[in-house]
This record gives structure tokens, sequence and C-alpha cells, in this order.
């Protein structure tokens, strides 16, 4: 059976049965868009699905890590992928079978062709408390440098040159689980690919558009004491917080700040 490179790597057979997973691309949510967090980890609301960036964003992972395994991309899986999305809502498939061919080539002849990592997509795990715990599918990890790597696709003709802070977040969870395990981490990579904006026409003029074709474009963080100290209080909060909602549910209407969530006191027969 081939190997199916689309599919998110949950943790099965990793994180044990009955367990919480904080998740790692999910950590900045839980301080930034709190009650939303609650509701879609803890009450189980449907989240946001995904769309056409991040099906584009998927094929491109996806690209990365076939490179990585063995030296080459599978097209055919590839197109034969994007067309299965056909029909699903919000994704069109016409802008990721444009984009993605010369996304991919640029990933390779850019950067994947020097710099092959030690590990791909590479679920990770570390409890934290007793049935509660962090991790992810970390796109890319090389030992041999100690650095995280995050492939990200943007529309962005101008890739951006530091890390937003959902993103180092998310990266600096895995460096706490990887140091956890006893594995080196020295630094944070992000490797950003740009959409291919080429043979384009002005609606106004009908001349031809400046060319942008995709590149691939680099940011790093060092990491330090005080980064691991930061991301260490971030997971442990988290972590707690999830033992006080399961443990004192009369709480949960102020841990997911929303008083619909309030229970009322039972009423008491005798004093």
């Amino acid at each position: 059976m081939e190997k199916d490179y689309f599919s998110y790597n949950d943790g099965v057979g990793v994180i044990p049965e009955g367990s919480f997973r904080i998740s790692a691309s999910q950590i900045s949510r839980f301080f930034d868009k709190t009650s939303e967090w609650y509701h879609e980890f803890l009450l189980g609301e449907k989240g946001f699905s995904g769309n056409t960036a991040t099906e584009l964003g998927n094929c491109v992972h996806a690209a990365a890590e076939m490179y990585a395994e063995t030296k080459d991309i599978d097209r055919a899986a590839l197109l034969s992928h994007v067309n299965s999305l056909a029909g699903k809502e919000d994704v069109d498939i016409n802008i990721i079978k444009d984009q993605y061919p010369p996304m991919v080539e640029a990933l390779v002849n850019q950067y994947l062709v020097r710099n092959v990592p030690t590990h791909t997509e590479e679920f990770i795990w570390k409890e934290v408390l007793p049935g509660i715990g962090v991790g992810g599918s970390c796109d890319a990890y090389d030992e041999t440098t100690g650095t995280i790597i995050d492939y990200k696709t943007t529309s962005s003709k101008t890739p951006p040159t530091s890390f937003y802070r959902a993103y180092y977040f998310q990266l600096m969870t895995y460096a706490w689980v990887y140091r956890e395990m006893g594995r080196p981490v020295n630094k944070l990579k992000l490797v950003y690919v740009t959409r291919n904006e080429t043979g384009r026409v002005s609606e106004k003029t009908g001349k031809p558009l400046k060319d942008y074709p995709s590149i691939v474009h680099t940011v790093d963080h060092i990491v330090t004491e005080s980064d691991f100290d930061i991301i260490n209080g971030c997971i442990h909060t988290i972590a707690n917080s999830v033992k006080l909602w399961n443990e004192q549910p009369e709480l949960r209407f102020a841990l997911a700040q929303d008083w619909r969530l309030y229970e009322k006191p039972k009423p008491r027969l005798f004093v």
C-alpha cells in the first residue's frame, strides 16, 4: 500500500487512548481566542475545515515530505489528490492546479535540494499532566543542527521577515517536546513559499502586469532559555486549565469566558 502523504498524522499509536492533546498549532488560540478554543476543543463544536489556501498548503507540504523521503515528487499522486477535492466547500481546485506545480518546483530547487531534513512529519508527544499532553506532527526536524522547520505557503508577494506570534508558539511547542525527548534544539526555521503570480494582465489597461514567480524565503529564530521558559509556562497553563475544566465543571463558564456555560447551583433539600 502506498503511503498517504495528504492525511494529517493524528498521533494514533503515539498518544495513549483517552488522552487529551494540546495541539501545537493551536497554542496561540488559547490565549488570543479563548472562548473559541474551549468551544472547539472541549465542547466539540465544529471549527475551521479548510479552504483553497489550506488545501494548497497541504499539497506543498506533501511534496516536501515526498522529496525528503524519496528525492522525488509523485506528481500523479498530487494531481489525483487535487481532483479529489472537487466540490469541497470553499475550495477552488483550479487555483490549486495552477499554483502547486511552480510552488513545489520552487521549494525543491531553491531549498530542499540543499536542505534535506533528518526527520519529516514526525508525530511527537509529551504528557504534561495525567491524561493531558502536548504535541503534533512536525513538518521537518534536522537532528544534526537541532533545527525545527515549518513550511508555510503565502499569497504575499513579499514574504514576512519575522515570526508571527502563532508560528512562534507552534514551533516552540515542538522545540519543548523535542527537548523533553532529549533531542537537540537550537533553531526554529520558517520556510515560506510564495504563490506564482505570472502572466497576469491588468483588467483596466489590458497591459501585462509585473511577474512575481514563486520564491522561497526563510526566517530563522535562535532558541534561548527565555523562549523555553515562555513556552513551558504556556503549556502548563493550558494543561492545568483543561484539568480544571474536567474536575470542576462549575468553573467552565469562567474558563471559557462564556456565561452560557454557567451552571446554577442545584437546589438543596436540607441545610
